[in-house]
Order: C-alpha cells, then sequence, then structure tokens
C-alpha cells in the first residue's frame, strides 16, 4: 500500500522534470538556431520589420491604381534609395572626420592639462598619470639597462604599396558583409510584400481552425504593429532630424552624422539616446576651447529626449511599448548578445511582435503573460495571493491606494469581497482547508484594523463627472426607538471562516455610519444548543453567505433558529456572490424567509441605514446597481 501510495507522486514529478528538460532542450536548440542562422535571419527580420513600415505606402499605391507588381517595387526602390543614401552620408562624414580629428588634438590637450591641473583632480587621477607617464617613459626606453652597452637601432618595417586590384579588393572587401546583408534584407522584403496573401494564408492555417478568430486576430496584430513600427520610424526619424539641426546650429561638425546615430540609437531602450549623445558631445570637447558648445550640445539632449519620449511618443502610438520594463531589458541583453549590434537595434521590435502575438494566439499567450506590460494577476487574484501568504500589510496598501477616486465600502467591494470569493471557490473543490480558511479570517481582521481610520465617503468628483451623495452617518437622535440598543446590528458568518471575513468588513462599514454592529462567528450558531446570541433585542440581523450553486440551506435553518430567541428581528441575507444574478438572490430571500436581500457590502449598508432611519432608499444614477441613500 505504501508502494502504491508513492508511486503516482513519483509519476508526476518524473512528468514535471521530463516537461522541464523538454522545454530546456528546444529553447537551446531555437537559441543555437538563432546563433548560427543570424547571417540569414538577420536580413530576414529586417525584411519583415521594413514590410510593417512600407506597408501603408503600398497599400496607398495600389488604392491609385497601380497593380501590386509596380506598387511593390516602387516601394522597394524608396526604400533602397533611402537605405543608400544614409549609407553614403554615413561613409563620406566618417571619412571627413577621420581627416579632421587631428586638428582638435590641440584643443584636447589643453582641456585634458586644464582639467587635470585644477582643484577637481582627485589623487586618483594624479597617480594614474604619473603611472601613465612612466610607463610612456619605459616603452621609450631601451629594452637593456645603460651598462649593456650602445642602444640597438630601431627598425621600422614598411609594406609594399598595394597595386590596383588589392587596392580595390581592400576598400570592398570590409563592405562586402553589411552588402551581402542588405541585399539579402531587400530580396525578402520584395518576397514578403508580393507574397502578403500567400504569407498570411499560410499563417492562418498554422494558427488554427477559427478563421473568423484567427483573422480578426491577424489583421489586427498587423494594423497595430505596423502603426506602431511606422511611428516609431518617423518620430526617430524626426528626433534625428532635430538633433542634427541642433548641432549644425550650435557648430558641432559633422552634425548629419551625429543626427543619424541619434536617430538609430532611439531604437535602443533606455541607453540609446546616452549613447548618441556621448559622441558629439566629446567632439564638442575637442573643438570649442572654451565650454559653450559643450553645454549647449548637452543641454540639446536632455531637452530632446524628454520631449520626445514623454510628450510626442504618448500621443503617436500610445503611453507605452506594450512591454514591461524588465522585459526590455532582458530583450535587450538577449538579442545584443545573439545578434551584437542589429540585435541591439532590433531587440524592442522583435519583442514587441512576439508579445502582439502571444496576445492573439492562445498557444503563444505565456509570451505575453512573460514580456508583456501587462499585470499578471488581476487585482483580487494579487490580493488572494497575499491573503494566502498572511500578507496584511501589502493587501491592505492594495486597498488603500483606491481610496482616492472610491469609497471605502466600495473599496471592499472590489478586490476583498472578489479575493474572498475566489477563496471560496476553492474551498467547495477541496483546495483550501479549513485551517487555511480561518487564516485568511484572520489576515483580514488585521487589514480591517489597518483600513479603520479611512471614513466611508464618496471622493470629491472630478470636472465634469455627478455628484454621488455619500451614505449618511446616523446620529442617535436619529434612530428609530427599536434601534437605541447597545448593538443594533448582527453580522453573523452563516457557514464558514470566509463569511466570518466579509461580516467583520460589514460590522466595520456600519459602525462608521453610526450603526453599531457586533460580529458573530459561524461557531457562535452552529447549532440550537451552542447559540451565543447575547444581544437578543438587536432588531437587524446582517448574515454573511459566500455560495452560489447550492440552495442556501444553511440561511434557512439558521434564520429559524434565531428566530425562536429573536421573534421581532427582521433578517438581511448577504449572498456575497449572486451580484449578477438578481432574480437568483431574490429567489433565495423568500427561500429562506428573510426580509432584505443584499449582493454588495454598499447595498447592504444602504438597507441597514434605511432601517434605523426609516428613510426610504433612493438612486443617485441610472447607472447606480445598488440602493444608495442621500444625506
Amino acid at each position: 500500500m505504501r508502494r502504491l501510495a508513492i508511486g503516482p507522486a513519483r509519476t508526476i514529478a518524473n512528468q514535471g522534470l521530463s516537461t522541464l528538460a523538454s522545454a530546456l532542450i528546444v529553447a537551446s536548440l531555437i537559441v543555437a538556431f538563432l546563433y548560427l542562422g543570424r547571417e540569414i535571419l538577420e536580413p530576414l527580420v529586417i525584411a519583415a520589420l521594413l514590410g510593417f513600415i512600407v506597408a501603408p505606402l503600398t497599400r496607398w499605391l495600389r488604392g491609385w491604381g497601380l497593380r501590386r507588381v509596380p506598387s511593390v517595387m516602387l516601394t522597394v526602390i524608396l526604400a533602397i534609395a533611402v537605405l543608400a543614401g544614409l549609407g553614403s552620408t554615413i561613409v563620406l562624414q566618417v571619412a571627413q572626420l577621420a581627416e579632421d580629428l587631428p586638428k582638435y588634438e590641440t584643443n584636447l590637450r589643453a582641456k585634458i592639462r586644464t582639467v587635470g591641473g585644477g582643484a577637481l583632480t582627485s589623487s586618483a587621477l594624479e597617480r594614474a598619470s604619473g603611472t601613465l607617464k612612466d610607463l610612456q617613459t619605459e616603452i621609450t626606453k631601451s629594452g637593456s639597462s645603460p651598462q649593456d652597452g650602445p642602444k640597438p637601432l630601431l627598425v621600422e618595417v614598411r609594406q609594399p604599396e598595394a597595386g590596383g586590384l588589392e587596392s580595390i579588393a581592400n576598400i570592398v572587401r570590409p563592405l562586402l558583409s553589411p552588402l551581402a546583408t542588405s541585399a539579402l534584407a531587400i530580396l525578402f522584403l520584395m518576397f514578403i510584400l508580393l507574397q502578403r496573401e500567400d504569407i498570411r494564408d499560410r499563417f492562418l492555417r498554422l494558427a488554427g481552425s477559427d478563421l473568423q478568430r484567427s483573422t480578426a486576430a491577424l489583421d489586427d496584430a498587423a494594423a497595430r504593429l505596423s502603426r506602431f513600427f511606422l511611428m516609431q520610424t518617423l518620430l526617430n526619424a524626426g528626433f534625428g532630424i532635430v538633433i542634427g539641426i541642433g548641432l549644425w546650429l550650435i557648430g558641432v561638425p559633422n552634425a548629419v552624422l551625429w543626427g543619424i546615430l541619434a536617430g538609430l540609437m532611439r531604437f535602443v531602450p533606455f541607453v540609446g539616446s546616452i549613447i548618441a549623445a556621448f559622441f558629439p558631445i566629446a567632439l564638442a570637447t575637442a573643438v570649442d576651447p572654451g565650454w559653450t558648445m559643450v553645454l549647449a550640445t548637452a543641454a540639446l539632449f536632455v531637452i530632446a529626449e524628454p520631449l520626445a519620449g514623454h510628450v510626442i511618443e504618448p500621443v503617436l502610438y500610445g503611453h507605452h511599448t506594450g512591454l514591461s520594463p524588465v522585459a526590455v531589458v532582458v530583450s535587450t541583453l538577449f538579442w545584443a548578445l545573439l545578434w551584437g549590434p542589429i540585435g541591439l537595434l532590433l531587440a524592442t521590435p522583435l519583442t514587441v511582435c512576439l508579445v502582439v502575438l502571444g496576445r492573439h494566439i492562445e498557444a503563444l499567450e505565456f509570451i505575453e503573460v512573460l514580456l508583456g506590460d501587462e499585470p499578471a494577476l488581476e487585482p483580487q487574484e494579487r490580493f488572494y495571493q497575499r491573503l494566502l501568504a498572511g500578507d496584511a500589510t501589502e493587501a491592505a496598501d492594495q486597498v488603500e491606494r483606491q481610496l482616492d477616486t472610491q469609497s471605502l465600502s466600495d473599496c471592499y467591494d472590489g478586490a476583498p469581497m472578489k479575493a474572498l470569493a475566489l477563496a471560496q471557490v476553492d474551498a467547495v473543490h477541496g483546495k483550501l482547508a479549513v485551517d487555511k480558511q480561518l487564516a485568511i479570517r484572520d489576515t483580514m481582521a488585521e487589514i480591517v484594523d489597518d483600513l479603520d481610520d479611512h471614513a466611508d465617503l464618496e471622493p470629491e468628483p472630478k470636472e465634469g463627472e455627478p455628484l454621488i451623495a455619500s451614505l449618511p452617518v446616523v446620529g442617535a437622535e436619529q434612530l428609530r426607538a427599536d434601534w437605541q440598543v447597545a448593538h443594533p446590528a448582527l453580522c453573523i458568518a452563516s457557514r464558514s471562516p470566509l463569511d466570518e471575513a466579509a461580516a467583520a468588513m460589514l460590522a466595520q462599514l456600519l459602525d462608521k455610519h453610526g450603526l453599531q454592529a457586533k460580529v458573530h462567528p459561524f461557531e457562535d450558531v452552529a447549532s440550537a444548543r451552542a447559540f451565543k446570541i447575547d444581544a437578543t433585542d438587536a432588531p437587524l440581523v446582517c448574515l454573511s453567505y459566500f455560495g452560489a450553486v447550492s440552495n442556501p440551506a444553511h440561511v434557512r435553518f439558521l434564520i429559524r433558529r434565531l428566530k425562536r430567541i429573536m421573534p421581532m428581528a427582521k433578517f438581511l441575507a448577504c449572498y456575497w456572490m449572486l451580484g449578477t444574478d438578481p432574480e437568483k438572490s431574490e429567489d433565495w430571500k423568500t427561500a429562506v424567509g428573510a426580509h432584505f436581500v443584499a449582493t454588495s457590502l454598499k447595498e447592504a449598508v444602504a438597507i441597514c441605514v434605511q432601517q434605523a432611519t426609516g428613510r426610504q432608499a433612493q438612486k443617485n444614477s441610472p447607472a447606480a446597481s445598488m440602493v444608495q441613500l442621500t444625506g
């Protein structure tokens, strides 16, 4: 029997290890494929991203009556012209920079001497400078000591002048790899644009048999990616143009080169603009004898980058890329290690593509969970997880952050009550033992105590929003005669510790509205012999109950027992899980013999206030889903 008990557990553990090993092997093969196939994959990825960028132009040309092939050819020619123009400009600017750098050596040396002799130079810098001078002296010395004889003559070996063909080969050889990558990218781009529909149909076939859903998902993903990449390209190009013009006005040499670099490096998240700013600032330091050009160049980047990132970018394509900050950093490191500088530039676009696919393809949903910026857990799931962990502080903080926009009763009806509903579902399925339910009840008691300083008031409405009146705080003189007792309201848990947790929140809210309430756990009413109800003169009993599947027999029998000792009391049945089924809640009210029914804490408080004062309830707005009283 012992072996039979252990065997299934070992089988499950072995299956888990086997699945993990298989996933690691597949991941390793994918990484190896990406690394070994980079020569082909890099131009393919570049072509795919270019396809998203130029697709609107192709559609626009076809809208003007051109056939597919001419429109694709014109689009590709335009892309080639732009890339060739950028490439030739970069080459010319770099060549000019290489010729001019020696001219700036005097200024640079003078500034080094100025900084080195100033008060800002630390002793560490002085020691480093002395060490470099000593090293330079030692290098210029002979390898032998003066006693060893005369110094040997220095001999310089010169290579013969390269011939015509060899000179051409030396020039062309470094350009072969970029030219090959560019040619493949252009070829792939033509193929993608010409075979767009065929590629789409094959992708739909792979996505599944639900053609309608797959088509909608693919169209949405393509539209989002096309708009995002186009807007990002236009924004970064505009950023580069602004930087180039600004540097030209400041007087920094090769401003066109630094503008192109700024536009390209802005595709690199977080540090791209810093890297782009380093080179023109360093050049300005060497060019200008003073510091005016350096400060102006730094100010240009300090102003332009926040303006582009925090003002223009949200207007063009939203406040974020859909990636979490951790995903951006990890993806940047991953693609940079695999594909070097190309991977650094393509990291964010590639990861955005993966997240969009994960959002629309069920099999790839884990990618969106891992890399997307949407919370991995819903608020009620996060609150439930904190309850399971016994972390009352973080759970209370989660509720407190909502108090700027919601009343305390609305906050309680949000994540806390929904989290208790999740706990009830787990308890019904045997996943939440009684001792764990007791621990959740105790944690909720701490949360309620932590939030006791907050009043249950509606927040001030923003401009243009309607005013929502708060439930009134009832004074002693406003209470009906039968409510002028020590504890006019009893909040009783009908079945479990989870019911008691909800009853504790309801009792606190009633106290804040001037109605003294007392909470009774289920143990106090579990049987007729174990009744521990001391406030038998209470005019209202609120029965807290989680459960929406079976008939609430517990509530019915509990009301019968309570009526024997409290014949004058009225009963409010609080069915916390029937908020979306008002008809069922009314049927259950009749079935158990209750006088009132509520499906939320706020509704329950409104009924109690009405009963305590005799005021009639009314709705504040047509959209209100529960009873609210005006003060």
